[in-house]
């Protein structure tokens, strides 16, 4: 079997996207392998997507593929609406927050703006390859080398600080600086959504940093949309991979990666063909991609225990509720098409949730983010705590139980949305692993949390993009700098496969 193909990418999610773009575009002859009848993964299903409100590409990667960054990087953020226990909701842009107290907006101001400095700092390595925890070469180094020299820009009294709380838990920094209720609870969701993490675990404002980092060089880290949609994000990535003479193929499930003398091979398709490269990059979870596509006969025992003992149990489940007219919010006015709202009113209202989730059952009152698609005249929500281990198993009761809580919660912040619902879909964390390749049904591919970070991230052994396999590289959201919606793993593991020369 001749190679065919400079390189394989398997998933044609963002990161994929991403990975076979800059490589298409170095020359390299690359073939995209996506399961599913659509493109973009989990962004990229119209019709139930499982993140309806992406942050938009990092604009270096936009700009390193010539995208139009005008599209995919918008200046200005969501509108994001707090909704405490009652009341009008907390309006929040960045650090403005407008519907509470002059004392309170202050305070979060302050606070907003100390972590986004903080968060630029730890930034500098999310577009580097995180170092070895052995021998380091001199690019790993520099990239230490400019976080550290951010860190130590910041000054002696907030690098002291950084140092404080960066492994601490975001109850306490909040409950400190700002106080519990519906600005609290917005931070808390953030450090948390996506994560088997309640406000009280340790390590929680790392992960708030990190997010915050992670989406935009300014430190922002906020919901910010694409003009056009996720469709349009989508749309310009595949259109960059065909334009510089990438192919891309559709309903095409990789079943097996194919190995030659300890060298990935290429792969092998669920219809039995074959298709030959000597590199491939799998935009799948990393469980699935070395357990399962690859197989445990080509790895030592002790890199497949860390691999199975990888944290990846998805905590969240995606509900869309079909709705006859704009819901109306509590305190006067309409819901306006495309804003973000959050319904988790305190911490404690998420560590309740999330009390009940990590004992495998569902919570009563689930912490929500939703958005309103006024042109599908549709209800998206993200309802964080669902287990994936769900006592009894994801049955149509459960997901019927689910939905009705869920309804529950948003009727309070948008009264009488409940009678206007002519129809509703649940998404469970069992629902994306099977549709997604992504083990744990988990968003991103694992937890972000402070040992599958870094150096660490998926596992130890498994941080460089590369895997034991020569040839083979994680490019998805399980490699870092994680997940949600930036192109960053997808740029640097192709970036790493071009260093390494393999193709």
């Amino acid at each position: 079997m001749s190679p065919r193909y400079d390189a394989i990418l398997i998933g044609a999610g963002h990161n994929g996207l991403v990975a076979a773009a800059v490589l298409a575009r170095k020359g390299r002859k690359v073939l995209v392998l996506e399961a599913r009848g659509h493109l973009g993964g989990m962004l990229g299903d119209a019709d139930f997507r499982v993140a309806p409100l992406p942050y938009a590409l990092r604009p270096e990667i936009a700009k390193a593929l010539q995208l139009d960054q005008t599209m995919l990087y918008a200046a200005k953020p969501l509108d994001v609406l707090s909704f405490g226990a009652d009341g009008p909701p907390v309006r929040v842009s960045g650090g403005l927050a407008t519907g509470v107290d002059i004392a309170t907006a202050e305070a979060y101001a302050a606070l907003y703006a100390r972590l986004g400095r903080q968060a630029r700092a730890l930034g500098a390595m999310l577009l580097e390859t995180p170092p070895s925890l052995g021998k380091a070469n001199l690019s790993e180094m520099a990239g230490l080398a400019r976080m550290a020299l951010k860190m130590r820009l910041l000054g002696k009294a907030e690098m002291r600080d950084l140092l404080r709380i960066v492994l601490s838990n975001a109850w306490d920094l909040l409950n400190d600086e700002i106080g519990d209720g519906p600005l609290a609870g917005l931070l808390a969701m953030d450090a948390t959504l996506g994560g088997a993490m309640g406000p009280r675990s340790p390590g929680t404002v790392l992960t708030l940093l990190y997010r915050m980092a992670s989406h935009s060089p300014h430190g922002h880290g906020l919901r910010v949309m694409p003009e056009g949609g996720p469709d349009a994000l989508v749309r310009a990535l595949s259109d960059c991979v065909t334009a510089a003479g990438g192919e891309i193929r559709t309903g095409a499930p990789v079943d097996r990666i194919l190995v030659d003398g300890d060298r990935a091979a290429g792969v092998r398709l669920a219809s039995g063909e074959e298709i030959a490269a000597p590199v491939v990059l799998s935009n799948a979870s990393p469980k699935t991609t070395l357990l399962t596509l690859l197989g445990v006969e080509h790895l030592d025992g002790e890199f497949v225990r860390r691999c199975r003992n990888m944290a990846s149990r998805g905590m969240v489940a995606r509900l869309d509720f079909d709705i006859a007219q704009a819901p109306a919010l509590r305190g006067g006015g309409a819901l306006k098409s495309g804003q973000r709202l959050v319904l988790a009113p305190t911490m404690q209202a998420i560590e309740t949730a999330f009390n009940a989730a990590k004992y495998g059952n569902l919570p009563d009152r689930p912490a929500l983010e939703a958005s309103y698609d006024g042109a599908a005249k549709r209800l998206s929500v993200s309802a964080q705590f669902a287990p994936y281990d769900l006592k009894g198993g994801w049955t149509d009761e459960a997901k019927a139980k689910l939905s009705a809580s869920a309804l529950t919660v948003l009727d309070e912040a948008l009264p009488g949305v409940a009678s206007t619902v002519t129809g509703s879909r649940v998404m469970s964390p069992a629902d994306i692993e099977a549709g997604y390749g992504a083990s744990g049904g988990h968003w991103h591919h694992g937890e972000l949390r402070v040992d599958q970070l870094l150096m660490l991230r998926p596992f130890d052994g498994a941080a460089q993009y590369r895997m034991p396999v020569a040839g083979l590289y994680l490019c998805g959201a399980g490699a870092h700098p994680g997940g949600d919606i930036s192109g960053a793993a997808g740029f640097n593991a192709a970036t790493a496969a071009l260093r390494d020369g393999r193709n």
